[in-house]
């Protein structure tokens, strides 16, 4: 089969999170006839609902671990999916038990569905597959998946690195592995974290990897340079040019001098500088990071933005996931 403008492709997305992989195949230009999602987090939920919520053709299925394989079998032309990465990433001091671990084992139902999908399609369809996951993860488990796939999809199995970084304003450093034809590395695109602002100034050429949390408006800055984790965004340009041990040396009484003592709930004004200093991206700025449209997740109400943010750091780079699907409009 090629899935081109007229035929079309049917697409099983695990993990669906907020349904990036569609984003990623619309912007490659790839038909979508039916797209079916597995998912389970609420928050994704209301906005996978709130886009999709009234089209007949993008089929909701829960739980990942109900997904039978075999009842899609005839349909599937694409299965994506990016397992849970919890116990796989270096960020991850507590639990990296890596595939053992409570949420990565669940590569191993992605697994099953895969294996079970291949097994039993027709002798007429061609099954292609993306998989993504932390770039971050132990040899051993990276070469676990790898050997796994690859029972499966013999010489075709193709795995690259990919820093989202070349395409995006935020580095998100990620392994891809799949048997979509001629898939290449993205050519640097230029786009810098200073692109995306809608105030303020940064210190850096791009920001870092999104996570699904942030450093804290009081003494977060300190954890931000000493582990590298965490983005902000400064009020002042001065301030963003100085050196990290001035910005640290003058950050106390700046933070001092705002009255800022922290707050129990979620803040109004995004683009506020509560603390005197710095202030986080806001969901349009973080949605930019990931190469998401920017009302895609700003404009779905009945969301927190603390759940926002999380969706988008469980999210796929969109530009990266569609530059590698531009292998399909060739495919036989």
């Amino acid at each position: 089969m090629t899935p081109d403008e007229n035929k079309g492709i049917n697409v099983l997305s695990l993990f669906d999170g907020i349904s990036c992989a569609k984003l990623a195949l619309e912007k490659a230009g790839i038909k979508i006839n039916k797209y079916y999602s597995s998912e389970i987090d609420k928050s994704a939920l209301k906005i996978q609902n709130h886009h999709y919520g009234n089209d007949p053709n993008f089929i909701q299925l829960g739980d990942v671990r109900n997904v039978d394989g075999f009842e899609l079998a005839d349909e599937i032309d694409l299965v994506v999916f990016g397992s849970p990465c919890t116990n796989l990433s270096s960020i991850n001091p507590v639990d990296r038990r890596g595939l053992e671990g409570t949420e990565s084992k669940l590569f191993y139902e992605a697994l099953r569905i895969l294996k079970t999908i291949y097994t039993f399609q027709p002798f007429t369809k061609k099954l292609y597959f993306l998989m993504e996951n932390v770039a971050s993860m132990r040899t051993v488990d990276r070469d676990k998946i790898t050997a796994e796939l690859k029972y499966i999809f013999e010489d075709k199995l193709q795995l690259v690195k990919i820093d989202s970084a070349l395409v995006a304003p935020a580095h998100r450093r990620r392994f891809y592995w799949t048997n979509i034809p001629n898939i290449s590395i993205p050519e640097q695109m230029g786009l810098n974290y200073s692109d995306i602002l809608e105030n303020g100034f940064v210190d850096r050429e791009k920001a870092n990897v999104l996570l699904s949390g942030n450093v804290t408006l009081t003494n977060g800055i300190f954890r931000h340079f000493k582990m590298n984790i965490g983005n902000i965004i400064y009020k002042d340009k001065d301030f963003a040019e100085l050196s990290i041990e001035e910005k640290l040396l003058k950050y106390p009484k700046i933070l001092e001098q705002s009255g800022y003592k922290g707050k129990s709930r979620g803040i109004d004004d995004e683009l506020e500088f509560h603390n005197g200093c710095y202030r986080h991206p806001s969901i349009k700025e973080y949605s930019r990071m990931m190469t998401i449209p920017d009302d895609y997740i700003d404009g779905v109400s009945g969301v927190s933005r603390t759940e926002k943010q999380k969706t988008l750091g469980l999210a796929f780079t969109v530009d990266v996931v569609s530059h590698l699907f531009q292998g399909l409009k060739a495919s036989q």
